[in-house]
């Protein structure tokens, strides 16, 4: 079942038409609780789409509606008591959204960069710190209602989507097990009831070439059953070059495939089948050189010879090192089933049942030099399976949701890092080795609820029950020293609840607050020896976060405006970040931390030309409890972190868009459109090392597209970071056996091209 929804884009309105959009139910299919304010909304269009032309223009400016899935029942992202960012499909297209580190620009808060080909997200200062096999992301990853366990394999479904939501806040009871962050869900477009189908066609600078395109259609003449087909390609040239190898850096050559069956037997029921496939084979998500820690020589740069030895400045998107190609290799499946079931008005059924499995092989270089002395080969290969039923109740004062959910995954994990320093003739070879499994078994109960005491004022209780086990069994060699056998396994549990309260101050303005708990599970680093006197299984504790929130979202000017704004205050306990120790980064417990922000946010119908998207941040994101050696300074022994700033949490950030569109006599379309986005400075080492950070930018993205007039085809003129600025999305320090380099991942160089659109 489809609920169908008009409404006035800035496209529309230049064109004097009004356009319709189809929201498929993903959680759950009863009508959605709009509210005062979005019954109103609603309405004006209506009345608006029967008398477009005798309508007066500012009366026909009315920012279009998205509907989320946010609390697994739909409802209007204007009406729901989350700090949320929505993007459909033509919002993603007109910002440029084409990966989730394009997010940076658009959502309060949020960062996303890739790191050892994994992605690193954070959301209000709060993220993934290590990269190690094993640890969890802080923000929960859903692609079509199926949480993605591992974070190497979280991007591969970002293809033909219909719809993104990033939700901010810890999502305890809804979500469940490492949301502490928050959540993102990825929605992917739906089979649609006539035939259809499109084709985007990109080429750029650094020999870029993309495809990405679908067919979509009834597959019988009832059309109780139809079919999408949906592909991507891309191919890149490196930014850079390995000097020493002559083989590019960070190119890139992925296909993506996804396939999609959906089933109506009746009026009541439908099923949607997806089958993806991922593959990569290149030489992406190179680490970059930033050079020695100030006062330090990289042991490397001591080579002789034409081929540079090390890579010393900065600013640099060449390597020199002794990796043959490819050095990034990755594989990924998925498998999903979606049920929904109406039983009655009140009633209805979901199930999401999610499979997904992929491989990836990564080789990276730590010591920036083509000496090959710190050499690191990951393999890790993965498997799982989840199970989520929901039973929703909708009437008129109440809605329920309540489920059961059960999660599965084996993880397996190889790195290996060869000390050829130290290699004698005839002798062994000195290696660092982590070799090791890990099972995951999960289960959940939850439920939650929201009652209207009034007809402005509505309280919201919800609780969930987790359980989780992991078991770890592997070996550790480390630097001269036997194999360690590392096996452990540990239980844990947790009982998150929320508490809500919503006021409606006029039709158009809505306040909320609400008290949340979160629960990211415990873990151990795979294969790994974190072993000590005062833990001798070498487990990572469970992250545990009380949150605060009051927020209020308010539209203005007869549905031109959109104003949100939301205050926060978190209350970590054992957070997990990074901690040098000896010559290996583990993950640890950081005691505790506290976060505390505002986050502002608008968008506007300004003209019938003009449009407007804006957004501010800021966070004070500091350590309350934690302590750590700085491996630069051993003999000062721990240093009290008290009040230093969190790895990745920049204290302020905006983002701003504004777009002008011409409309032709022949009825085509002409939009110019620009965005910025401003990071401040960001640290990356829990020491708030200047040497180790990112200063604060702006980056800047712009575009000018044609649309014929029957939006048959469309071309478009894009650049990305048009003033070319140097963005480390991450920087690590390397051991001192090594001459302590700094090495990290970069945001993409100044990319412009031409996308050629055609629509059918």
């Amino acid at each position: 079942m489809k609920i169908n929804y008009e409404y006035y884009s800035s496209n529309s309105i230049s064109k004097g038409l009004v356009q319709e959009v189809s929201v498929s139910a993903k959680f759950q299919r009863h009508k959605p609780k709009l509210g005062y304010g979005g019954c109103l909304l609603m309405a004006a269009a209506a009345l608006s789409a029967h008398s477009a032309n005798a309508a007066e223009p500012e009366k026909k400016l009315v920012l279009e509606e998205i509907v989320v899935t946010a609390q697994k029942r739909e409802e209007s992202a204007m009406d729901t008591p989350l700090s949320l960012t929505a993007l459909n499909s033509q919002s993603m297209e007109d910002r440029q959204v084409d990966s989730l580190e394009d997010i940076n620009l658009v959502a309060p808060g949020v960062r996303s960069g890739m790191t050892n080909g994994v992605n690193r997200l954070f959301i209000r200062g709060i993220g993934l710190q290590s990269f190690a096999s094993g640890s969890d992301a802080s923000a929960g990853f859903y692609v079509d209602g199926v949480f993605v366990g591992r974070p190497s394999f979280q991007i591969t479904s970002f293809f033909d989507v219909d719809r993104l939501e990033v939700v901010r806040g810890p999502q305890g009871t809804l979500y469940g097990r490492n949301a502490t962050a928050g959540a993102v869900n990825l929605l992917t477009q739906r089979p649609t009831e006539e035939f259809s189908g499109y084709v985007d066609i990109t080429a750029g600078n650094y020999k870029l070439l993309s495809t990405t395109g679908a067919v979509s259609g009834p597959l019988n003449t009832e059309g109780s059953v139809r079919g999408r087909l949906a592909f991507n390609t891309l191919n890149r040239d490196g930014y850079g070059t390995d000097l020493a190898q002559n083989h590019p850096v960070n190119d890139a050559n992925q296909r993506s495939f996804r396939g999609t069956l959906e089933f109506f037997p009746s009026d009541d029921l439908d099923v949607t089948l997806i089958a993806e496939h991922h593959l990569e084979n290149d030489n992406n998500y190179y680490t970059m050189s930033f050079g020695a820690y100030p006062g330090y020589t990289l042991e490397g740069v001591s080579d002789t010879g034409d081929i540079p030895a090390g890579i010393e400045e900065s600013n640099s998107f060449d390597a020199a090192t002794d990796l043959r190609g490819n050095t990034n290799t990755r594989e990924a499946s998925a498998l999903t089933a979606l049920v929904n079931y109406d039983i009655n008005d009140m009633f209805s059924f979901s199930s999401i049942t999610g499979w997904r499995k992929g491989s990836r092989v990564n080789d990276t270089n730590s010591d920036n030099t083509s000496a090959g002395l710190i050499n690191t080969y990951y393999h890790e290969d993965n498997e799982q399976f989840s199970q989520e039923f929901q039973l929703n109740y909708e009437a008129a004062d109440l809605s329920v949701v309540a489920g059961l959910y059960y999660y599965e995954e084996d993880i397996t994990n190889y790195v290996l890092v060869p000390f050829v320093q130290f290699d004698e003739p005839g002798e062994p070879p000195v290696e660092y080795i982590q070799d090791g499994t890990m099972d995951i078994s999960a289960i959940a109960a939850f439920t939650q609820a929201t009652y209207s005491v009034t007809d402005k004022f509505r309280a919201t209780l919800g609780l969930r029950y987790s359980r989780e086990t992991r078991e770890h069994v592997g070996q550790f060699t480390g630097l001269f020293v036997p194999v360690y056998n590392t096996d452990a396994d540990k239980t844990w549990s947790s009982v998150t609840p929320k508490v809500g309260f919503e006021y409606d101050v006029t039709p158009d303005t809505l306040l909320y607050a609400s008290w949340t708990e979160g629960f990211k599970s415990g873990t151990y680093n795979v294969g790994q020896n974190n072993s000590s006197e005062s833990n001798p299984d070498g487990v990572v504790n469970p992250e545990e976060v009380q949150a605060y929130e009051v927020g209020f979202k308010s539209r203005l000017m007869d549905g031109r405006v959109e104003l949100s704004g939301a205050g926060f205050w978190y209350d970590y306990t054992d957070l997990q970040v990074n901690k040098i120790i000896g010559i290996a980064t583990l993950t640890v417990n950081a005691g505790e931390a506290e976060n505390k922000g505002i986050e502002l946010a608008t968008r506007a119908q300004l003209t019938e030309r003009i449009a407007l998207d804006a957004n501010l941040t800021w966070i004070d994101a500091t350590f309350t409890d934690f302590s750590s050696t700085n491996p630069l300074f051993p003999d000062e022994g721990e240093q009290d972190l008290t009040g230093n700033q969190l790895p990745g949490a920049p204290e302020y950030a905006a983002g701003i868009g504004l777009s002008y569109t011409v409309p032709m006599d022949s009825g085509a379309l002409v939009t110019a459109r620009l965005d910025a986005s401003y990071s401040d400075n960001i640290y990356f080492s829990e020491f708030n090392d200047k040497a180790i950070s990112q200063e604060s930018v702006t980056k800047i993205n712009t575009l000018v597209r044609y649309e014929s007039a029957g939006g048959d085809y469309s071309v478009t003129l894009w650049g990305k970071n048009i003033t070319d600025e140097y963005i480390a999305s991450n920087i690590t320090l390397g051991v001192g056996l090594s001459g302590f380099p700094r090495y990290g991942a970069v945001e993409p160089p100044r990319t412009f091209g031409v996308t050629l659109g055609m629509k059918f």
